[in-house]
């Protein structure tokens, strides 16, 4: 965890954001529990200046976080949930 966490400040100091990050883009090296860890999939990557901010919405939809969804779309995941599963 440390290794990710350290490799994140890493890219953010260059001003850089992954804005994919899941268990599918972090590589282990070997299967050793000591293996380092690799961020992988910069596909969607940004470069920002200092103090910038990102406005395009963009991720996996299994992960993106959900102050991403628009409210249209919330209403909608409501309405397919309500239908299948009630």
């Amino acid at each position: 965890m440390r290794q990710i966490i350290e490799a994140i400040e890493y890219i953010h100091k260059k001003g850089i954001i992954h804005r994919d990050l899941k268990p599918e883009n972090l590589i282990l090296e070997s299967d050793k529990s000591n293996a380092n860890v690799k961020i992988a999939d910069f596909g969607l990557a940004a470069i920002i200046s200092p103090g910038g901010f990102e406005y395009m919405k963009c991720g996996s939809p299994g992960y993106v976080g959900l102050y991403l969804i628009s409210t249209r779309s919330l209403k909608w995941i409501r309405l397919y949930y309500k239908s299948r599963y009630l």
